[in-house]
């Protein structure tokens, strides 16, 4: 049986091997100790026989709606098939139905049918709507226009990047040249916060409204589809 708790400062070695052996990453250690301090970030662990044998990290995202985003949530392939994946999500929307949020989110890769079934369990839902993860690189120049209100610019510290989300980019349809400078404007603060990229989800459907130069200078980081969970 596995027990499923809130990460300690101890744990971070274990999550740190795990990130290496499942992914070829590193952990970055001061965001884990951030996490586990702070009441609107948070890991949880899975513990087997007095060892770590899965993990889950999940943080308070405010703007423009509140929501808890499950970030990343890894099991060893030897602890997989029994539960525990479940059990970590569980353990995760406990902690954030406390955060007076309306909803939980995780975005899943389309391939990656074990946290579909894991997240279905538990009562998360997608609207199947195939999204690309497009990022940017940062760009070593001063580049800071007046922001649309509807775009927003959400510094993400994970437990193995720092980057910058963006948000309501699609919605408004907004002009090629706007959306040049909203990218623009993130690429430059990137570039001055030290964080490794920017990004957003673009659904496959709207790709025909970005501006062809930004998504022949984004790097593709894969598939996804959104999923969502609705607290009661």
């Amino acid at each position: 049986m596995s027990d499923v708790r809130l990460a300690h400062p101890d744990d971070a070695e274990a999550i740190h091997l795990i990130l290496q052996e499942t992914w070829g990453e590193s952990l970055l250690f001061d965001v884990f100790a951030d996490h586990i301090s702070s009441p609107e970030h948070q890991v949880f662990v899975a513990v087997e026989a007095g060892e770590v044998v899965g993990f889950l990290s999940a943080f308070l995202v405010s703007n423009p709606t509140p929501r808890w985003e499950i970030d990343l949530i890894i099991v060893r392939a030897t602890s997989q098939g029994k539960g525990i994946g479940t059990s970590l999500i569980q353990q995760a929307l406990t902690y954030g139905s406390r955060l007076g949020v309306r909803s939980a989110k995780a975005s899943i890769r389309l391939d990656n049918y074990v946290s579909q079934r894991a997240f279905a369990k538990v009562g998360f839902t997608t609207d199947a709507q195939v999204r690309s993860l497009l990022l940017w690189k940062p760009l070593a120049f001063r580049f800071v226009e007046n922001m649309p209100e509807t775009v927003h610019l959400i510094p993400v510290d994970a437990l193995t990047y720092r980057g910058l989300w963006i948000e309501g980019f699609i919605e408004p349809q907004l002009s090629q040249q706007t959306q040049r400078d909203v990218i623009r404007t993130a690429q430059s603060r990137i570039f001055d916060e030290d964080r490794l990229n920017t990004g957003m989800f673009i659904p496959d459907d709207f790709k025909g409204i970005i501006a062809p130069d930004l998504l022949t200078a984004a790097t593709n980081h894969g598939q996804y589809h959104r999923w969502q969970y609705v607290f009661k």
